[in-house]
């Protein structure tokens, strides 16, 4: 299991462009929902800030942006809290399906220009060369699923608010347990991670770990062959989406970045605008 690391906040300097960093938690942005009743401001995911063919997107999971029927949804950019600016698309279900079901569980936000350079301000779109589609989780070894943990959230006495980075890293999951939960290796990944066995890849002492709540949306990297204990962030590439932790089997879950590309594609060909809104697909 990874131990936390402290967000950075770099400085912006696009002119024009955006900037890559080698360190993929630069990507990792905070979701937090406002709400009028009760009014409160609440961490509740994790989004990953990404460049497509030149275009910013934002993917998170699909139950964090549903939660938008309850409030607006809001990350932190040079002007502070502010709602997310973009298209919005995710796979809407019958109704007759809950969320709770869904084992895709994706959305993205193709954000428009000037909100992604206003969110570079604390954060850096993670690159295509550090993403990669994968054709089977069978065939990963180690990952790490990381995001904002919601316990971690804490406003001082400013009542400015700040939250911080966990990873968490367990061994790819076999193809039984693919079978166990009906799931593709090609759509899904599955890492064993039980919380009361983690330890500190350095140290290799117990090490107590926080709620995944709030990890919901963020990324799942995986480590190349022979660096599974590494400290090194600049290896690990981007493959899933992290999506759901089923603690008592002790599994995180997540997708892999295919149906999250499928969709983008699907929506690019149907003609998706830059103008703010939601699509379902």
């Amino acid at each position: 299991m990874d131990g936390e690391k402290q967000k950075k906040r770099p400085d912006s300097d696009l002119n024009g462009a955006f900037s890559h960093e080698s360190d993929p938690y630069d990507a990792l942005v905070p979701i937090f929902v406002e709400t009028k009743i009760p009014k409160r401001l609440t961490q509740i995911g994790t989004g990953v800030f990404s460049q497509i063919r030149g275009q910013p997107f934002l993917f998170t999971a699909a139950h964090v942006v549903d939660e938008q029927a309850q409030g607006t949804l809001l990350v932190p950019t040079s002007l502070g809290l502010v709602p997310i600016h973009g298209y919005m698309a995710h796979v809407d279900l019958p109704p007759e399906i809950p969320r709770r079901d869904d084992m895709i569980d994706v959305a993205y936000y193709r954000l428009s220009r000037m909100f992604a350079k206003s969110l570079c301000h604390h954060f850096r779109p993670l690159p295509p060369e550090r993403t990669e589609l994968i054709q089977s989780s069978l065939n990963l070894s180690v990952c790490s699923a990381s995001g904002y943990p919601a316990s971690k959230a804490k406003k001082d006495s400013e009542g400015v608010l700040s939250s911080e980075i966990f990873s968490f890293r367990g061994v790819a999951a076999d193809q039984q347990t693919y079978d166990l939960l009906a799931l593709s290796a090609e759509q899904s990944i599955i890492i064993n991670f039980h919380k009361k066995r983690a330890i500190d890849p350095i140290t290799m002492s117990e090490f107590p770990t926080p709620s995944l709540k709030g990890v919901s949306g963020g990324g799942i990297f995986a480590w190349p062959a022979g660096s599974e204990l590494s400290d090194d962030w600049t290896l690990p590439r981007l493959v899933g989406i992290v999506h759901t932790f089923k603690q008592k089997e002790g599994l995180i879950i997540g997708s892999t970045l295919l149906p999250l590309m499928a969709a983008i594609s699907l929506g690019k060909m149907k003609g998706f605008g830059m103008e703010k809104g939601v699509r379902t697909i």
